[in-house]
């Protein structure tokens, strides 16, 4: 049977002194990045280097930097980008910026189940997956709603 958790069942304080990356600003990116922004948290945005979405997240008051320095900075970082690109800016841009006792974090399990993403084993995996579009996660957000999600932890280091 599946547990059902609402905002009352949430402890912001575990992650209020966080800084969480998101990486992508795509559907589901800019959706992660405002919600968690405008719930008090710290967000960067991790695009490359030349994105047409750097202006976009930047007239919204977001912080973007590269995706390497997104995740040095971060303590959360969540890939938000297609999963045929995740494997190669992971190798490239994320894991060289992982330290132990990061949480790396998915929308979509495939490249963890798949192994084409195998993070060491000193940082925190898991993964929120809203069963709804990006547009649709932001609208119900800034009316005071959500949409179901899917949370799993594939390995918890801390």
């Amino acid at each position: 049977m599946a547990k059902i958790f609402y905002d009352q069942d949430v402890n912001w304080e575990v992650i209020k002194d966080k800084t969480v990356a998101i990486i992508g600003y795509g559907s589901q990116g800019h959706a992660h990045a405002l919600n968690l922004q405008e719930s008090g948290l710290n967000v960067v945005v991790g695009l490359y280097n030349g994105s047409k979405s750097k202006a976009v997240a930047e007239s919204k008051g977001l912080k973007v930097l590269p995706v390497g320095e997104a995740t040095a900075a971060a303590d959360i970082i969540m890939i938000l980008i297609p999963d045929e690109k995740q494997a190669e800016v992971y190798k490239n841009e994320i894991a060289p910026n992982l330290t132990a006792g990061k949480a790396l974090a998915f929308a979509h399990g495939f490249n963890i189940h798949f192994q084409q993403i195998i993070p060491p084993a000193d940082v925190d995996v898991f993964m929120v997956a809203p069963k709804g579009p990006g547009h649709l996660v932001r609208r119900t957000f800034t009316q005071g709603g959500g949409v179901p999600d899917v949370f799993a932890v594939y390995q918890d280091a801390t």
